[in-house]
């Protein structure tokens, strides 16, 4: 996909957080820094326990989010994933593998963010890079209160 097409789709992020602190002419420099990959319905994005490679943006369809159980073959749907929303976020801050499963429910659209290009996209564009990772940290930070709020309502 060229990079016209690219900056269009990142450009449709600039009101979600992650992306958030980024103005026009950053949009511009990092778009060759993704590539917009379509998924059909079905299909596994990754596997619990994958290597973390890179972190998504769903452009459009809908995810799952699975965890495995303790019995086997069981899986719990810990998050559902539409439009705006970031998929793999943690590949970014460690070198685990990945902590769930996620399928596309339909057919989704996703703009990647390979963990290489990432890291060039730091070392090119560091003040972009940092602000990108503080939208990042903002929606880890969202999604730990949630949890948090979750806990505290089972026990």
């Amino acid at each position: 996909m060229e990079d016209g097409t690219i900056h269009n789709h990142i450009c449709k992020f600039k009101d979600e957080i992650t992306f958030s602190f980024l103005n026009e002419k950053d949009f511009e420099k990092i778009s060759c820094f993704f590539e917009s990959v379509t998924y059909p319905a079905q299909t596994v994005i990754f596997k619990e326990g994958d290597p973390a490679d890179f972190i998504g943006f769903v452009l459009s369809g809908k995810l799952e989010v699975k965890k495995q159980t303790e019995f086997k073959g069981n899986q719990l749907i810990i998050a559902i994933l539409t439009r705006g929303a970031l998929v793999g976020e943690l590949s970014i801050f460690d070198e685990h593998e990945r902590s769930a499963t996620v399928e596309a429910v339909e057919e989704t659209s996703i703009l990647k963010l390979r963990n290489e290009a990432f890291d060039a996209l730091l070392r090119e564009y560091p003040e972009i890079g940092i602000r990108i990772l503080k939208g990042f940290i903002r929606i880890l930070s969202l999604r730990l209160r949630k949890i948090t709020e979750r806990l505290t309502t089972i026990f």
